[in-house]
């Protein structure tokens, strides 16, 4: 699980975080972008981020790291997108999100756009399976 998949899971977004826990947005923006590790932010960030969020520090510790968007194809990044907003919004069409993001993982594997090790961990993060 990441970050982006641990505020989809609250139901909650980077710029409410933000407010309720007073940790700045582009921090938090820095975080769920894959540009600033968790691991290295500090304890009182981490307090206030796990205080909001209510999971423990531990648990923060132990997110995935995002994918860097810059080696994913747009195509993917708007199929995660849209499922993550679909979460988000606890859609009934979270299926057909979920097919689609599905759809659009094979297809860039497919056609070498990612590897096989990179579509096997975005399916083991979004599906809870691999291959």
């Amino acid at each position: 699980m990441t970050f982006l998949d641990l505020l989809a899971d609250k139901k909650t977004t980077v710029y409410s975080l933000s407010l309720d826990s007073r940790v700045p947005k582009t921090t938090l923006t820095d975080i769920s972008s894959g540009k600033a590790d968790i691991l290295e932010c500090s304890g009182k960030t981490l307090l206030a981020i796990s205080k909001s969020l209510g999971v423990s520090i531990e648990d923060l510790l132990s997110l995935e790291r995002e994918e860097a968007k810059s080696l994913l194809p747009e195509f993917l990044l708007d199929a995660i997108s849209e499922y993550r907003k679909a979460i988000r919004k606890d859609s009934t069409l979270v299926d057909c999100y979920s097919d689609q993001l599905n759809s659009s993982i094979n297809v860039a594997e497919v056609e070498h756009l990612i590897s096989k090790e990179q579509a096997d961990r975005l399916r083991a993060r979004y599906f809870r399976r691999i291959g």
